[in-house]
């Protein structure tokens, strides 16, 4: 059985054609020389008129028409120009000479001698250059055209790249060849060359020559990474409709690892789209399968009903971050699977949801993984937007939902329950000044759940609990001032000041507030957790915008101050401070304020952000956070920089760590460059390294990417090598992994 090469590309929904557009008609003459022939006496139909032009013509027999000079020739769908030809309006065969292009539907040669018959559209190029759709051209000794769309090639060149010299990126060196259009090409004695140099025969190749998915095998892949050892792999393509198609693969590794895996894509609808993979490895040392899965699908129903899904499962998880590496998806901490069905009806939403969460736990000293598994077994949720009432100046706004939810915490406290939770609040919109907007809401929650912990918080116990409370909120915008100053060229620059205060409320829900972790109620989500709340915020703001002409309104620096008071409880609790000068231990007291926030931004530029952020302890008055970002983009090039810093309450660094991210290549450069480092500032640690050049040839690509993950324990380096070809798709594709070095 011969090499068989496969593409894969896009799905078409099932009952879509895709045809082919092919060139037809007849080419009017305008000239005086141009003369319209027939191969009978009888008044000729439109499909035997072979329309004619040359700036010499002669009839050599009462049959034979002969042309130099400027020859046009038109059949049916074949066109044709060359400098000579002669025609036999008998047999319609003809032979033309000298700079001969004869194109046919979409396929197009040029030659230097061409025999051909025109009623059967057969017929022999000699030196011939060809082009056959969808991106291949052919060059070589003689070609023949054996019917509609076969075609024999002897002793030339195939490849996808253009003919403008004699040693293209990459070709096939053929002795002889059997072309499809949209089918195979049957090559025999068949040399593939880069830039000329053989690199690889064999003595028979099946390649695709169509748009259209095509059933075969995948270029092999291969690698070597230090935890499985050598690899090679190699998959078979299989679309068995237009709207599916699957991919099966196998991988062998000297390390005595054996990998089987599938690929399924599927597109039902014009709105709907699907793909699923799933992998089982040997596992070698445990003498057993490791699988894992993962999918989607996105639907999009009459009616306005929207579904997505999503599909993350394994077997083991620390057996494949061992084994596929830190790079690897499968190397999260968190699964999550889900899928929902929503449908809006202009400000309200109805939702069905069903979801799972798996988050794993390790300990990096006793080498064991902990689970905690969250599940949502069903939930409908109702959503009103904010929305008016009637006339009047008030605004509703709605939450609601019911669920069935299941949690596995531990060996003893897991679970199943249920929970409803409706939360609905109202807002006025004050009539008022321009400069001055204030905003009260208030609102209610009342929660209601099944079963609630037991008095140690060890288990769930069937006894059913209820919450509830009561929220309020005040928004004061303003005053605000403002001033304009108008440019010479039109545009317009504004200063604003903007102050604002938000002061939120939430009752107390019942329960211990002392030790809120005595509260019976179990805790699956963010809608379990209440934090009783007074205070209020308040943030000084100084904005600064240009008005330029079409290009509209964009903001050219911010300045914002703020900071939370709490009218009730402290907000942040007494803490032990220690002087490693003098060997003494103080303690700070309580605190109703949050840190002080300075914030500001500067946009030079549309592509162009600075950003920066320091927080000050409201006990020290010394730093308490600080971060820095900024970045600049143009076309394909740009870079980006992230810098954070933590302190300790005697004002030294606790943390500090940076990220930066080059991108170089202009838009037209056929090369692209990235780059990121992550690097620990405070421990002199590098932490992160990733490097991935992209070049972009005439009829191929290539990448090379290479990552240094240096964080404890999942230390690695991975590499990968990939190499497409215009019209098959990826041709060479090396990756893996090797330990990373001492650091």
């Amino acid at each position: 059985m011969p090499p068989q090469v496969a593409t894969r590309d896009t799905l078409a929904p099932r009952g879509r054609l895709f045809r082919v557009a092919r060139l037809a008609g007849i080419l009017s003459l305008s000239l005086p020389l141009g003369v319209a022939l027939s191969a009978s006496a009888d008044p000729p139909a439109t499909g035997d008129l072979v329309t004619l032009k040359a700036l010499h013509q002669q009839w050599v027999r009462d049959v034979l028409w002969c042309g130099q000079g400027d020859v046009h020739a038109s059949y049916q769908d074949i066109s044709l120009s060359c400098d000579e030809v002669e025609i036999d309006l008998e047999t319609m065969r003809l032979h033309a000479e000298g700079n001969v292009v004869l194109d046919h539907g979409q396929a197009r040669m040029a030659c230097s001698r061409l025999d051909f018959d025109l009623r059967a559209k057969v017929g022999t190029f000699y030196d011939v250059e060809a082009f056959f759709p969808p991106v291949y051209h052919f060059r070589g000794k003689e070609m023949e055209k054996l019917d509609e769309d076969h075609y024999r090639l002897r002793s030339g060149t195939f490849t996808s790249c253009e003919l403008t010299d004699k040693a293209p990126p990459w070709s096939i060196q053929v002795r002889e060849a059997v072309i499809q259009l949209e089918g195979y090409g049957h090559f025999h004695g068949a040399t593939m060359k880069v830039r000329g140099v053989p690199v690889f025969y064999t003595p028979r190749l099946l390649w695709p020559v169509k748009r259209d998915r095509t059933a075969g095998f995948l270029v092999p892949t291969f690698g070597f990474s230090s935890q499985r050892g050598a690899y090679m792999g190699n998959s078979f393509f299989w679309p068995t409709s237009r709207s599916f198609d699957t991919t099966l693969f196998l991988d062998l590794y000297t390390k005595n690892y054996f990998g089987l895996g599938q690929e399924i894509r599927w597109a039902p609808a014009d709105h709907g789209y699907g793909e699923l993979a799933d992998a089982f490895i040997w596992d070698r040392v445990a003498k057993r399968w490791e699988w894992k899965g993962q999918g989607k699908y996105d639907q999009l129903f009459a009616g306005g009903w929207v579904a997505h899904s999503q599909l993350q499962e394994l077997s083991d998880i620390d057996f494949f971050q061992r084994f596929e590496g830190t790079t690897n998806p499968t190397g999260l901490r968190i699964l999550h699977s889900y899928a929902t069905l929503a449908r809006t009806f202009g400000p309200q939403a109805l939702t069905f949801r069903s979801d799972q969460s798996r988050t794993f736990f390790t300990d990096p000293t006793l080498g064991t993984t902990s689970e905690v598994s969250l599940d949502r077994l069903g939930e409908v949720e109702y959503r009103l937007r904010s929305t008016r009432i009637g006339k009047t100046a008030l605004y509703a706004a709605a939450n609601g939902i019911v669920d069935e939810l299941q949690v596995d915490r531990s060996a003893t406290l897991r679970g199943r329950y249920g929970r409803a939770d409706f939360f609905p609040t109202v807002s006025l919109l004050t009539p008022g000044f321009a400069w001055l907007n204030i905003t009260p809401t208030i609102g209610a929650r009342e929660t209601y759940y099944t079963a609630q912990y037991s008095a140690d918080r060890t288990r769930l116990v069937d006894t059913p609990v209820s919450r509830h409370y009561g929220t309020a909120g005040l928004d004061i915008v303003g005053p605000s001032f403002s001033r304009v100053w108008t440019e010479a060229n039109g545009d317009k620059l504004k200063h604003l000041i903007e102050p604002r205060i938000e002061y939120t409320y939430i009752s107390n829900p019942g329960g211990n507030l002392d030790n809120p972790a005595d509260s019976p109620i179990p805790v699956f989500d963010e809608r379990d957790s209440v934090l009783v709340t007074n205070q209020v915020k308040w943030t000084f703001g100084n904005h600064l915008l240009l008005k330029s002409g079409p290009a509209g309104s964009r903001e050219l620096a911010s300045l914002e101050i703020s900071q939370a008071y709490s009218l009730s409880d402290p907000l942040t609790a007494a803490r032990p401070i220690y002087d490693p000068s003098t060997g003494t231990t103080t303690t700070l007291p309580a605190s109703r304020k949050l840190p002080l926030d300075v914030w500001l931004r500067f946009l030079p530029l549309p592509t162009a952000t600075i950003d920066s952020r320091v927080d000050f302890d409201p006990v020290t008055h010394k730093l308490f956070t600080t971060s820095f970002s900024g970045g600049y983009a143009r076309g394909a090039s740009g870079f980006a920089l992230t810098w954070f810093s933590s302190y300790l309450p005697t004002g030294q660094v606790a943390s500090s760590q940076t990220r930066i991210f080059l991108a170089a290549g202009p838009l037209e450069a056929r090369w692209h460059l990235e780059g990121q480092l992550a690097y620990d500032l405070h421990l002199k640690q590098l932490l992160e390294q990733r490097y991935i050049l992209r070049w972009r040839g005439s009829c191929w690509s290539a990448r090379v990417e290479l990552r240094d993950y240096r964080i404890y324990p999942n230390r690695t380096r991975d590499y990968r090598v990939s190499i497409d070809l215009t019209g098959l798709g990826t041709f060479l594709d090396i990756r893996g992994a090797v330990d990373s070095l001492s650091h």
